[in-house]
């Protein structure tokens, strides 16, 4: 059985898995706005990882969530839910910004973190 300790590492490794597939979706897809626009799996494909990444901050402890409050988790999540439950009102001009500019910045602070190995083995 895993610690908490663990169980943060694991997922923050997989968030920045998430961040690392759509960097590729990106590369492949010459990061341009209009193809973006243009291509349902493109944006499909971006979506279900941004989807991915806000269900994956609710197996990390809060105590986790309250160390490393410069990670905005609760936006994170947010954005999740709306591609869950609202997705016709997801902006994509929002959603690119956060493709190009917010899961980047992401991934250098979860990377940071396991670099540093802050993790804490209580919950």
């Amino acid at each position: 059985m895993r610690n908490n300790r663990d169980t943060n590492k694991v997922v923050v490794q997989k968030i920045i898995g998430y961040c690392d597939n759509i960097a590729e979706l990106m590369k492949k897809y010459d990061s341009s706005f209009e193809t973006y626009l243009s291509d349902i799996s493109f944006q499909y494909s971006c979506n279900m990882c941004i989807l991915q990444i806000g269900e994956l901050t609710t197996r990390l402890t809060d105590k986790f969530k309250e160390q490393h409050d410069e990670i905005p988790w609760r936006l994170i999540k947010a954005m999740r839910n709306v591609h869950a439950h609202d997705y016709e009102s997801v902006s994509l001009k929002h959603v690119w910004g956060t493709l190009t500019q917010d899961i980047p910045a992401l991934r250098e602070k979860l990377e940071k973190l396991l670099i540093d190995e802050k993790f804490e083995s209580n919950s």
